[in-house]
């Protein structure tokens, strides 16, 4: 019954499109896929990255499981160091590092640098612990810098976190591959990007939404004025109202209070949802609408234009649909 439909070719335009921005390609399907599903996307790029991204080591095997001959990148901290031969890792600390050397696994090790983000890694004026790292880069070969812009509004905090991080590459006085991430780094060079969100064709005004949930309507109900649905009795008609009962709800990933704000469209006409919705169901009035039992809904095809209505960001309504039940189609 419900289904996200995912864009085969929309999906693979926004690839083909940061590819123009670096040599190399991570792209991060960490919170399952932003939303749209892991499998669901790394079935449809298989090995065209260079590495897909991920939160944790339970993400990285369900990437390996898909498409064994992919390389991962675990971004997220790890306390276990045996993984796969193809899963890179980050180091987030010192120690961190001193395990990759023990254990002999620098060479897919990338080491995290903070320019100002003040979340993960190596702090750029931290002088002391900077000249330790300095001097076991120069004894082993690491995989790579990694550093995570903060700002996705402000040009003036990105470019002061890359000169933070230039002035700590240049003091570390190596060659290593440089990989950024955050949704301000697309325009500085680097040798591997990580792309999140704007694969999903958000972030950027040249690039294609991904991802359509679509339900459908399993009841039709009739109320006269001054009848009530939903728990509570929420929603009480103001006129003869027809009401059309829709098969997803706060289950699903959607807010229980935030059904009053949302549109859904039935046969190429919006309806508003009406009350609250319930675990597994919704209510939309369709009163004056051909509308049926069994009619396809379109219930999300834009996280910008719900997160506006919502006042978020396009990142937590994407993420919130993990949850959205029901099979995947890709178009």
């Amino acid at each position: 019954m419900n289904k996200k439909v995912l864009d085969k070719k929309a999906l693979e335009f926004n690839f083909n499109y940061f590819k123009n921005f670096a040599p190399e390609l991570c792209t991060v399907v960490k919170a399952d896929a932003y939303g749209h599903g892991l499998e669901n996307v790394v079935k449809i790029l298989g090995t065209k990255p260079d590495f897909y991204g991920v939160a944790n080591f339970d993400e990285a095997l369900r990437v390996i499981k898909v498409c064994p001959n992919a390389k991962v990148l675990l971004l997220g901290k790890t306390f276990s160091f045996h993984f796969p031969s193809n899963v890179f890792f980050t180091a987030m600390t010192l120690k961190d590092v001193r395990k990759a050397i023990e254990i002999g696994a620098t060479e897919k090790c990338f080491i995290k640098i903070n320019s100002g983000m003040n979340r993960f890694g190596f702090d750029c004026s931290n002088e002391k612990l900077m000249n330790l790292l300095k001097k076991l880069i120069k004894k082993h070969k690491f995989a790579g810098l990694l550093v995570h812009f903060s700002s996705i509004k402000s040009k003036k905090v990105t470019e002061r976190e890359y000169q933070n991080f230039l002035k700590a590459s240049q003091f570390l006085e190596t060659k290593l591959k440089i990989c950024f991430g955050g949704s301000g780094a697309k325009n500085l060079p680097c040798d591997l990007l990580r792309v999140g969100i704007g694969l999903y064709g958000y972030g950027d005004p040249n690039l294609k939404k991904v991802m359509q949930l679509k339900s459908k309507v399993l009841q039709i109900r009739s109320l006269e004025k001054g009848e009530r649905a939903g728990y509570d009795g929420f929603f009480k008609a103001k006129k003869r109202t027809t009401l059309a009962v829709v098969g997803v709800g706060y289950g699903d990933g959607f807010e229980r209070d935030g059904a009053k704000k949302m549109l859904f469209e039935i046969k190429g006409k919006r309806y508003k949802l009406v009350g609250k919705f319930c675990m597994d169901a919704c209510f939309v009035d369709v009163t004056g609408g051909d509308v049926k039992v069994g009619d396809e809904v379109l219930v999300f095809e834009n996280a910008d234009i719900l997160a506006k209505k919502l006042k978020k960001s396009h990142y937590d309504v994407l993420t919130s649909f993990a949850l959205f039940r029901g099979k995947t189609l890709k178009s």
